[in-house]
């Protein structure tokens, strides 16, 4: 069973998908790149797409409503560069997105999915994915990854819950990948409440291929090797650690410094002493040499 690295904004940047690679996954997806944003020449948006050459297998992940702008910013992103394949993201419940058509408004509307698909099916012989949830309101993934896979996607990942659902513990429903999976002529990945090997289990004996990882990952960037079964040396964490903080360091903008601490208070979960600790890093009179003093003190790293 393979293991990726799910689509994370503002996470899933080259440099912590190299570090999840380094931890044992198989496949990652980018964060979601606005088709709209590309087309438009959007800098910021467009950097997004950048894959390092050391990544061994990288997916980009586009979300907007409308087939032709995504046909158009995916012609302009692929002159660019080259992924592992595209991945059309039809799941994301985030408000702005859902008020754009996209994300999982797509879930209320399988007929525009479908044309989405076939559009970008017309551009690229790549690999090309869908993400899709449970539904909108009510369930209706059945129709949604029909639409997908007769108009050409090549395999599917499935997150179970309604978009009424948000992100809420509790409400995955793991019944419905499995038995999409049964159904489905095509690969299926299931995403969602994945953080220990223990919850692979229930995949035993299904034609699931493969665990989408997203937030079990943040602070656990070796989680993928852990849940193939493999360990992780308090030493290998924290070379990991330091690698990660040491790139931030190295930009030294406002943005890397806020991204610093934010990836040190999931790395800090677990730890005696971590509410003290995130505390301290988020007060607002502390710079980043402070920050950077009182990261190697709790981790025991040298910056």
């Amino acid at each position: 069973m393979e293991i990726y690295l799910a689509p994370l904004a503002e996470i899933t940047s080259k440099e912590f998908r190299m570090l999840c690679y380094e931890g044992g996954a198989d496949a990652c997806f980018s964060e979601m790149i606005s088709a709209k944003a590309v087309t438009l020449r959007n800098r910021k948006t467009i950097s997004l797409s950048e894959i390092d050459e050391s990544e061994p297998r990288t997916f980009l992940q586009f979300f907007g409503g409308d087939p032709e702008v995504i046909k158009e910013a995916a012609e302009k992103i692929l002159e660019l560069v080259k992924p592992a394949g595209i991945d059309i993201n039809a799941g994301c419940p985030v408000r702005k997105v859902v008020a754009a058509r996209a994300g999982s408004a797509l879930m209320d509307d399988p007929e525009r999915l479908g044309k989405i698909v076939k559009t970008l099916r017309g551009v690229t012989d790549l690999p090309l994915s869908v993400k899709i949830r449970k539904g909108f309101k009510t369930p209706n993934y059945e129709r949604c990854a029909a639409e997908a896979v007769d108009n050409g996607a090549d395999f599917l990942t499935i997150h179970p819950r309604l978009r009424t659902d948000m992100f809420s513990s509790g409400t995955c429903d793991f019944d419905i990948s499995i038995k999409l999976a049964e159904k489905l002529p095509v690969p299926v990945i299931h995403s969602g409440d994945i953080r220990q090997k223990s919850d692979l289990d229930r995949f035993i004996g299904t034609k699931i291929a493969g665990v989408m990882v997203g937030r079990g990952a943040l602070g656990k960037p070796w989680i993928f090797r852990e849940l193939k079964g493999g360990t992780v040396s308090d030493d290998e964490k924290k070379a990991m650690m330091e690698k990660h903080f040491r790139y931030y360091l190295d930009l030294d903008t406002k943005t890397a410094h806020t991204m610093i601490r934010r990836h040190a208070s999931w790395y800090s979960t677990g730890f005696r002493g971590s509410a003290e600790f995130r505390n301290s890093i988020f007060d607002l009179d502390n710079d980043i040499k402070k920050v950077t003093e009182i990261i190697n003190d709790f981790f025991e790293i040298k910056l």
